[in-house]
């Protein structure tokens, strides 16, 4: 994700994903991108799919916990009923947000 003008911004990672090499560091700077992470498939060679999310969730705290920090964001989660209905109602409050995976 990229943020501009405060608020996400799809255009904005589009035009970080279309430039050359050498504009790289220029844009890195100008325009940070971080990498939000809700699943993994595999870890360290190890398939996932056939496994529940609660595992994949676990194993991904705890590489973030051990080794990832910024630009990495684990995305939040939740299996409470009542907070997920909140964040339902209010996610299309947040500037820039598109959609909810």
């Amino acid at each position: 994700m990229v943020r501009e003008a405060g608020a996400l911004s799809f255009e904005a990672l589009q035009r970080r994903a279309a430039v050359g090499r050498r504009d790289v560091p220029r844009l890195a700077e100008s325009l940070p991108a971080h990498v939000i992470v809700f699943d993994a498939l595999q870890l360290d060679g190890q398939e996932l799919l056939g496994r529940p999310y609660r595992e994949h969730r676990a194993l991904l705290e705890a590489l973030f916990t051990a080794s990832l920090a910024p630009p990495w964001t684990l995305c939040s989660m939740t299996t409470d009923v009542d907070k997920a209905q909140r964040w339902m109602s209010t996610w299309t409050q947040v500037p820039g947000v598109e959609g909810v995976l």
